[in-house]
């Protein structure tokens, strides 16, 4: 047994989550459910496989073992009864950084990319930056609940979109699509040739059903990449790894060469080795991290219900990230965030940063001690009651 109710001290260390509250206006005392990492230990086995190998005492330029592959392997075959080839594997950096030099690979300059909103912001700034222009196909909202607008969706493909970037579960609104969405986004995607770019960061955080990787989809196989990391699952995402699933040879050499041309190579060997013993060993801390993360979604809604009421808490179903319509306040998200912060010690994710429709939403990030959450809720039960009941 872990436990996810102790309380780690990150303040001091070089946590961004806990460390940058000046981008909130305060200097210090902000308890923070913004940034998408947890405040919970990691893996034992992890931290004793990277110790062990400091004791060696040379860490230079590196490549991944075998074992690295075979032990990533092993966990999707296991967890989510998909066994991609080993060969199809590509180490890298980030999932955001690998979106990008997929999209320098295999859409040319100004090409359409597109992506359902709300989403998580870098997305934008990855197609963006990498000079593609962006499309925006807004989810349906109705009732606390999002679905793909798959009418919409269609009329863009067929308006000469070449890519879409999708992620499952969807972050910042806890969804997690349907084996039936996932078919039939693979669907369209073929018809129209679109290469389909499935960020699966989250993949082991479902939680209302089992989760369906666009993997187990053969028909995409010419135009897929699927990105995976130990950052989210395993609280590691200062490591800075994750790894890219490419079943097609030729487009994978394409990203492999768009990394080279820039000089940017694997992950460093201590993240090799956090992944091989995370992949190898984690199954039994997942498996009550998320037990205890349906604990504390279960804890937000039933306080939301008490204390909140017309806080509408968005149907959850995977991440350890929530939605909350807080339009009931009358004001934005950048308002929002600026009274939580100043009046309440709190630090949430501005909503407006996820897509122009989300005004007034705040994303609420639960990876936390069920103690710090209840704080938190408390704070804002008091902000409620001032501005809104």
């Amino acid at each position: 047994m872990y436990d996810f109710d102790k309380a780690i001290d990150r303040r001091g260390t070089t946590s961004i989550k806990w460390n940058k509250q000046y981008a909130f206006g305060q200097k210090d005392g902000l308890l923070p459910f913004w940034i998408a990492d947890t405040d919970f230990a990691s893996v034992p086995e992890i931290l004793d496989a990277i110790k062990e190998r400091c004791d060696h005492p040379v860490i230079g330029y590196s490549e991944p073992l075998d074992s690295v592959y075979t032990a990533i392997q092993g966990w999707w075959e296991r967890r989510h009864q998909w066994r991609p080839d080993t060969d199809w594997m590509l180490l890298s950096y980030g999932v955001v950084t690998g979106i990008y030099f997929t999209l320098n690979a295999v859409v040319p300059k100004g090409g359409k990319v597109l992506v359902f909103t709300p989403v998580y912001d870098p997305f934008f700034a990855a197609v963006k930056n990498s000079g593609h222009t962006l499309v925006d196909c807004p989810l349906d909202h109705k009732d606390n609940y999002y679905s793909i607008n798959f009418q919409a969706f269609e009329e863009e493909l067929k308006n000469g979109v070449q890519a879409a970037v999708i992620c499952n579960p969807h972050n910042p609104i806890g969804r997690v699509w349907t084996r039936e969405e996932m078919e039939r986004i693979v669907e369209l995607c073929v018809q129209y040739g679109v290469y389909l770019l499935s960020d699966e960061i989250h993949a082991d955080f479902g939680m209302a059903r089992p989760y369906t990787t666009a993997g187990k989809f053969e028909t995409i196989y010419d135009r897929l990449v699927v990105y995976t990391a130990i950052s989210k699952t395993f609280n590691m995402a200062g490591l800075g790894s994750s790894c890219m699933i490419i079943p097609n040879p030729e487009l994978k050499q394409k990203i492999s060469d768009s990394y080279d041309a820039c000089w940017m190579f694997g992950p460093c060997d201590l993240a090799f080795t956090a992944m091989e013993a995370a992949y190898t060993h984690g199954d039994a801390w997942v498996d009550e991290q998320l037990a205890y993360l349906k604990g504390n979604a279960e804890t937000v809604n039933s306080f939301a219900a008490e204390h909140m009421p017309r806080v509408q808490v968005t149907k959850h179903e995977g991440t350890f990230l929530m939605w909350l319509d807080m339009t009931c306040f009358g004001k934005s998200s950048g308002e929002l965030t600026s009274i939580l912060a100043k009046e309440y010690g709190l630090a949430l994710g501005d909503g407006s940063h996820y897509g122009t429709q989300a005004e007034g939403f705040m994303r609420l990030n639960i990876g936390c001690t069920r103690d710090t959450l209840i704080k938190g809720l408390e704070q804002m039960a008091m902000m409620y009651d001032k501005y809104v009941k």
